[in-house]
């Protein structure tokens, strides 16, 4: 009798602990769960890349080698070779063209969108 209380008690912490175990990964801190409207999503971007402005761009044919230069509220930064900087992530260089930069940034799935953003090259 002694035995199968034992095994009893011992089945029903295994229990408890499985049910606490699903609940804490619930809980997760890394687990997103919160999803952003995607037109919330598109005016964070614009904010992210409308700081930043044009100030320069160094070319060397020779050795395909190019690099663009931003500013914003005294930071600089340099994009070199189409390379973009994570503080400007989840941004992409599309084209660069004469007189204007074409940047491009992906939202998540189930957004199914793009945002586009046109940088002049003119002051």
């Amino acid at each position: 009798m002694n035995y199968y209380l034992i095994i009893s008690y011992f089945l029903l912490m295994i229990y408890c602990f499985n049910v606490n175990a699903d609940i804490h990964l619930t809980r997760d801190p890394f687990l997103q769960t919160i999803n952003f409207s995607c037109q919330e999503q598109t005016d964070l971007l614009n904010k992210q890349i409308q700081v930043w402005q044009y100030k320069g761009y160094i070319q060397r044919i020779e050795n395909h080698y190019q690099q663009l230069w931003l500013f914003s509220e005294n930071n600089w930064l340099a994009i070199t070779d189409n390379t973009v900087p994570h503080i400007l992530f989840p941004w992409t260089v599309s084209a660069v063209l004469d007189d204007k930069l074409l940047w491009q940034a992906s939202l998540p799935n189930y957004c199914n969108h793009t945002v586009l953003w046109t940088m002049p090259l003119t002051k």
